[in-house]
């Protein structure tokens, strides 16, 4: 058996952007009523445009105390009740659903309910919570059995589906759905002990257990170093998966497949160093340094191949400063290189809330809340999660604020290249060129060709007056069936040429690009 290489290419430089002039927010939902969300916010499943449901805490202590012992690295969180809170055609002062739970302390000793006729689990300790375009919202659920829950959003509210899958003992919290339907989690902690920190599963149209016993085996699982992890993204097409680790307050990267498995890539670094620590919080006098923040949430740009990572104090359920304030001090999103975790940009949220609120005192206005036709500011820098709809606008919250935010970048963003994976295949027989699928494409196609020997591929692509617009490949390549895909979107509509060379073999086909 060989391996099949999939690489993805852009006909374009990767150009440096600015975030900071060119992200901003259209809309914040009012902290109050009728409009908010009704408690704090630690995620967003994003369906469409301005149609998203926002993830509600509340922590519930018997007693009504809540836990003071919090770590935000190494211990467990208070003891929290869910709620999934939809919103529909979304405005600052509009939008929420009416079929929701009470404001603010209300929900104290309230649970909402996955129920499918006499079969219920309680939303119990979750922070994570993903969307679909088919309106499906996947939760990661910390109930004895971690299911993770799916609901639908209706017109009027969030209801139960049929569907729910167990996945352990295990506490977890990162959770991923990609084109195929794979739906990957993430345990919070890894240990020498355990060798499947992240699990993946068929999705719901190809597993029927989703529905009946709620319970399969991963198709793949991936064993994590000891440490406690935060976010997972992945790429649409599945072959790329990254896993934040805070206490390793860095980003690692998996390339594969579900089906064939992932290793760990080596080429991928992203880490907060010391220029990411939280000025006037706590200052570690050993270390010489104030606290460090941690990558938190994550999510991939489809299409753009950009990866998202939030970075904050995760405080859980309380603000554990000196100052009262320097909680909210530093929330910042960072735009990487899915291919080796360079920084591309950042948006420091906390000053966006400072210089946009007209407020001298640069501390206190992290949690002054303006909610206008024109200026949306949730206040209370404290960012945990990111998505995306499908215009690419990005939608975040703040924790603390009780607010969902959707920020819209006016510029251009740019296109990377992405990493290159393997799956297996039958070894060919002889040298061939196929048919790029789909023909015509827009704006992206595969090119698959394979090879009877080891051998030196040169794969171009020319325009019809035979200018070469492309070099695909120009390298060694092993035995074996190869796919390219090739994505043409800084390319003009119009017919194109793409020929393989080899020392003993060249061919050349046509293929459309249609826009």
């Amino acid at each position: 058996m060989k391996k099949i290489l999939v690489l993805l290419f852009v006909l374009s430089m990767l150009l440096p952007f600015s975030l900071f002039s060119q992200w901003n927010t259209l809309l914040a939902t009012q902290d109050d009523r009728p409009n908010g969300p009704s408690d704090q916010v630690p995620s967003v499943a994003v369906i469409n445009a301005n149609t998203f449901v926002a993830l509600v805490t509340r922590v519930v202590i018997p007693g009504g105390q809540t836990d003071s012992t919090w770590d935000d690295v190494y211990k467990r969180d208070s003891v929290v009740t869910n709620f999934l809170v939809g919103y529909s055609h979304a405005t600052d002062f509009t939008g929420r659903m009416t079929t929701i739970p009470g404001y603010g302390s209300e929900l104290n000793g309230n649970f909402m309910k996955w129920t499918s006729g006499f079969d219920e689990v309680q939303l119990y300790r979750a922070y994570k919570i993903v969307g679909t375009s088919d309106s499906l919202v996947y939760v990661a659920n910390n109930d004895p059995d971690h299911n993770i829950l799916v609901f639908q959003l209706s017109p009027d509210s969030v209801i139960s589906t049929d569907y729910r899958m167990v996945t352990g003992s295990d506490d977890i919290m990162g959770l991923a759905v990609d084109d195929n339907g794979y739906v990957y989690v993430l345990d919070i902690y890894g240990s020498t002990g355990k060798t499947n920190e992240v699990k993946i599963f068929y999705g719901i149209k190809d597993d029927t257990n989703w529905g009946n016993s709620h319970t399969s085996s991963p198709i793949a699982t991936i064993d994590l170093p000891e440490g406690v992890y935060r976010g997972l993204a992945v790429s649409p097409d599945g072959h790329q998966l990254f896993i934040s680790s805070v206490s390793a307050n860095n980003v690692v990267k998996y390339v594969g497949s579900p089906t064939s498995g992932y290793s760990k890539s080596s080429n991928f670094n992203f880490a907060l160093s010391d220029a990411d620590t939280i000025p006037y919080t706590l200052y570690d006098t050993t270390a010489g340094k104030w606290l460090m923040a941690h990558p938190l949430g994550m999510s991939y740009m489809r299409d753009n191949n950009l990866l998202f990572i939030t970075a904050a104090r995760w405080l859980g359920n309380n603000i554990l400063s000196q100052t009262g304030y320097s909680g909210y001090q530093y929330s910042k999103l960072f735009v990487v290189n899915p291919n080796n975790g360079n920084r591309m940009d950042s948006l420091d949220i906390a000053n966006y809330y400072w210089i946009n609120s007209g407020d001298s005192d640069q501390v206190r206005s992290y949690t002054k809340q303006i909610f206008s036709d024109t200026l949306h500011i949730a206040g209370y820098a404290s960012l945990y999660d990111v998505a995306f709809d499908e215009n690419k606008d990005m939608f975040t919250q703040s924790f603390y604020s009780w607010v969902v935010e959707k920020w819209h970048y006016t510029g251009t963003l740019p296109t990377v290249i992405v990493d290159a994976v393997r799956q297996e295949s039958i070894t060919p027989g002889k040298f061939d060129l196929t048919q790029n699928y789909p023909n015509p494409f827009n704006p992206t196609t595969n090119i698959k060709f394979t090879l009877p020997q080891n051998d030196h591929v040169v794969l171009t692509v020319e325009n019809i007056l035979g200018q070469t617009v492309a070099t695909l490949i120009d390298e060694n390549m092993s035995v074996g069936t190869h796919v390219v895909t090739l994505n043409a979107s800084k390319l003009s509509s119009g017919i194109y040429f793409y020929t393989l060379k080899t020392k003993n073999f060249t061919a050349t086909k046509k293929m459309t690009l249609l826009k």
